[in-house]
């Protein structure tokens, strides 16, 4: 008797730990399950849906200071962030093509020309954009400046025209012009959009709401 009290103290001792995984595994197959954080460049392809050229996207999205942090579905936060730093790039780019503009003493190429006047036009929208807004209906003014700008120009003539489209001929400085206004321009298309998932346009005004 003795002996099999013994072999079945020792078959429950082997028991439990099975019985106690088991529990374990039920328990946690009712849990949901965790979400894996999208990764940067995930984040960065999904924004950049809407961009023409989705590698340059892809590279000045990921530049944009503080969006590494932000959710991928934090439409307004987004917004807020290339709209400032669009706004940034287009003062440094208008600097730089005025001066180009003085040098070529009236008779710039066509492509200084048309990137000139759009980043004018940029510049005009973006030049007193808010800081620190929660409420997205100042940058929803905004953009709709800037969709009135290019409303009968999309993409515009720069971007059209010039962008991997400059001449041998083209100096550097030129063809750097080019290229701060398609970033400028990508990088406001992905706000245009998210402003969108924020602030949907009036249906009877479809087609307006796009760059």
């Amino acid at each position: 008797m003795a002996s099999s009290s013994s072999s079945n103290h020792s078959f429950l001792l082997m028991l439990f730990p099975l019985l106690l995984l088991l529990s374990m595994v039920v328990v946690n197959s009712g849990s949901a399950p965790t979400t894996t954080p999208a990764t940067m460049t995930e984040k960065c392809q999904d924004w950049c849906r809407v961009a023409s050229d989705s590698p340059s996207c892809i590279k000045v999205i990921g530049s944009i200071p503080g969006i590494q942090e932000v959710d991928i579905n934090n439409a307004g936060k987004i917004a807020e962030l290339c709209l400032h730093f669009a706004a940034n790039k287009t003062t440094e780019a208008k600097g730089a093509a005025d001066t180009l503009l003085v040098a070529a003493k009236g008779k710039p190429s066509s492509c200084l020309e048309a990137c000139a006047t759009n980043i004018k036009s940029m510049a005009d929208v973006l030049v007193n954009l808010p800081s620190g807004q929660d409420d997205m209906n100042p940058y929803f003014t905004f953009i709709k400046g800037v969709r009135a700008k290019f409303k009968h120009e999309r993409p515009p003539a720069c971007e059209k025209n010039c962008w991997n489209k400059t001449s041998s001929s083209s100096s550097a400085d030129e063809t750097s012009i080019v290229d701060k206004f398609h970033d400028i321009w990508t990088v406001v298309k992905v706000a245009n959009m998210q402003i969108n998932y924020v602030v949907p346009w009036p249906e009877s005004d479809n087609g307006d709401n796009l760059l």
